[in-house]
């Protein structure tokens, strides 16, 4: 019987696929070989569900382990090819739940001072912006360029320029390796694009009306729901 290592760390998520992709390529977990049950492997792991949630959703972008719907989470026939050839660089691949948190500590406050703040060349971008996010999504395409440009304008609006070069920082994190296949897999669900279209349209309403509590507001639901998608 395969035994899984308890997990120790408060930061925990990363080190459940780092422990699970090392079993497969040291062959403990063989191709096709079922997972234990999700309250079995959170138990043995000393890990909370939505922990455990977070770790099988990167696994299995990452090729690695398959949900059968009704049956179980399974090693991949092609789970060994799928791994590199070296062990998991979180510095490289980056922590795409971790970027999450950070966005949810900055963000909410900096769509609050940006609705005290924000200048009318800051108004008129950010609705040029949400014109070309229309355009896109029309088109049927993703418009994370223009999502990550909107929320780059709105921390210039706060006119906090620390605020401004997190958001730079952030931005450049979200352009890693897992964030981009969680964010995509994410996106091709029906009517996200447009959901989150709708959520910057209602945002950019609460900063151009000096709601500053309004846009904190929002922003928290924006990125809780993004949250919530990317463990789904």
């Amino acid at each position: 019987m395969v035994r899984f290592t308890t997990i120790k760390h408060v930061r925990t998520y990363m080190e459940i696929v780092e422990q699970i992709s090392r079993m497969i390529r040291e062959k403990e977990l063989q191709p096709g070989e079922k997972l234990p049950s999700e309250r079995a492997l959170s138990s043995e792991l000393g890990t909370g569900r939505q922990c455990l949630r977070e770790a099988l959703s990167v696994l299995e972008v990452l090729g690695l382990i398959e949900v059968k719907k009704g049956r179980g989470t399974f090693v991949r026939e092609d789970a060994l090819s799928n791994l590199t050839t070296k062990d998991l660089d979180i510095e490289e691949v980056g922590d795409p739940f971790a970027l999450l948190e950070a966005r949810k500590a900055l963000e909410p406050q900096v769509a609050f001072l940006a609705a005290k703040m924000v200048q009318p060349k800051d108004l008129a971008e950010m609705q040029e912006i949400l014109a070309e996010m229309a355009e896109v999504l029309e088109r049927g395409e993703h418009a994370s360029a223009q999502d990550k440009r909107l929320h780059l304008v709105i921390a210039r609006a706060s006119r906090n320029p620390v605020f401004h070069k997190l958001m730079n920082e952030i931005i450049a994190n979200m352009g890693k390796r897992l964030w981009l296949i969680l964010k995509e897999k994410s996106l091709q669900v029906g009517g996200r694009n447009e959901r989150y279209h709708e959520e910057h349209i209602n945002l950019v309403q609460a900063i151009q009306q000096g709601n500053a509590r309004l846009a904190e507001k929002i922003m928290i639901q924006h990125l809780q729901g993004i949250e919530e998608d990317l463990r789904s």
